[in-house]
């Protein structure tokens, strides 16, 4: 009687526990997935507006973009009007040879179309330590800014549009940005077939960006990171030949705990708070990464610099974070804020991950300008 209860408790808990493992999986390679291809659908513009179907996206308050399926780019701000399931927003930028009428259209947070609506703009390649070359945007007045240099990075499942939101501040203050592209991001070829490592293998093409710069002249380096770009920071600091020419740190909505992130996102699905560590150990162990597709192994937990063993960086830095972001935590930032006290928090009430250049842009750009401009010259 007793064996029977026995075998059926033990085959019930090897149930759960390979269900668990299974959601830990599943879990893990959902976060570390390339971007999926952009979803087009039916839009219509008219004149100086653009009617978008109505989504939690395109219900935000703000300025965002719009790519067409020819590779067009719009700058749409705020809502006009609801018409039912669809929403009628104003045209702030409208490219020439765009017509009226209806269009295919994939909504974003890339408010800035073109590195030339930013300012001067040379199109570079940056050699790569792994083979190749990346493509990046350097934009500004080389002679104006003496050495001065920012480097924006950008998250996962991004491209270099994303972090461009950060380069109009730089510019206005007087220093020259650098827009990298790495590894496994949207541009990186094949992106569909490089799962991201969380910054451990990304922030090598981005030492290199930082290299590229010093041979080009730059004296003081800051890196405008934003999200996953800020592990890649972090991770460069801790390991780059150019350490001393980083002067400075500006981050955005940045993922400084990574065992915040994956908890707020299993718990965001209404999933046990433990699949988190259950997906945490699938990528750290060497048979999880080779099914996963992963180069190696990822201790997720140890990229921690808000509360864990990594000292964080010696530097003045600039966090930038909305209260409520729902990706990554914006504890990570109040947590890494206390933790060194060069550290200077603006705390933002934008909606959506990254969404503080859209929604706050005036606030946003003077925050980055004021601190750039408040760096003593090395």
């Amino acid at each position: 009687m007793i064996r029977p209860v026995i075998v059926g408790a033990g085959v019930a808990v090897a149930t759960v526990a390979l269900a668990h493992a299974a959601l830990g999986g599943y879990v893990a390679r959902r976060l570390i997935a390339p971007r999926a291809p952009k979803t087009y659908v039916p839009v219509t513009i008219d004149g100086e507006t653009v009617m978008v179907p109505a989504t939690p996206d395109s219900r935000q308050p703000g300025t965002y973009g719009l790519w067409l399926d020819d590779g067009a780019h719009l700058t749409v701000g705020e809502t006009v009007r609801v018409d039912g399931d669809r929403i009628v927003r104003s045209l702030e930028r409208r490219p020439g040879g765009v017509d009226d009428g209806p269009a295919a259209g994939a909504w974003t947070s890339q408010s800035v179309g073109s590195p030339e609506h930013v300012g001067p703009t040379r199109h570079v390649v940056i050699p790569l330590r792994r083979g190749g070359t990346a493509d990046a945007w350097l934009i500004g007045d080389e002679a104006a800014a003496d050495g001065r240099w920012t480097i924006h990075v950008h998250g996962l499942r991004s491209s270099r549009h994303g972090a461009l939101r950060s380069a109009p501040a730089a510019v206005d203050a007087g220093w020259m940005s650098l827009v990298v592209s790495y590894a496994g991001d949207d541009e990186a070829a094949p992106a569909d077939a490089l799962p991201s490592s969380l910054g451990t293998r990304e922030w090598r093409d981005v030492d290199d960006a930082i290299g590229y710069a010093v041979e080009q002249g730059a004296r003081e380096i800051v890196l405008v990171a934003w999200s996953m770009g800020a592990t890649i920071a972090m991770l460069a600091l801790e390991q780059s030949a150019h350490r001393d020419a980083i002067a400075g740190l500006v981050l955005v909505a940045p993922a400084l705990d990574w065992t915040r992130v994956v908890e707020n996102a299993v718990v965001g699905a209404h999933l046990p708070r433990t699949v988190a560590a259950a997906s945490m150990r699938v990528l750290r162990s060497g048979l999880g990464a080779r099914a996963l597709g992963l180069v190696e192994a990822v201790d997720a937990r140890a990229l921690n610099w808000a509360d864990g063993p990594r000292p964080g960086a010696d530097l003045p830095t600039l966090i930038v974070h909305s209260r409520v972001d729902p990706v990554v935590p914006f504890s990570g930032s109040m947590a890494y804020a206390q933790r060194h006290p060069g550290t200077e928090l603006v705390a933002f009430d934008a909606t959506g991950h990254c969404n503080e250049a859209n929604q706050e842009p005036e606030r946003f750009h003077d925050s980055i300008t004021g601190f750039l401009r408040g760096l003593p010259r090395a």
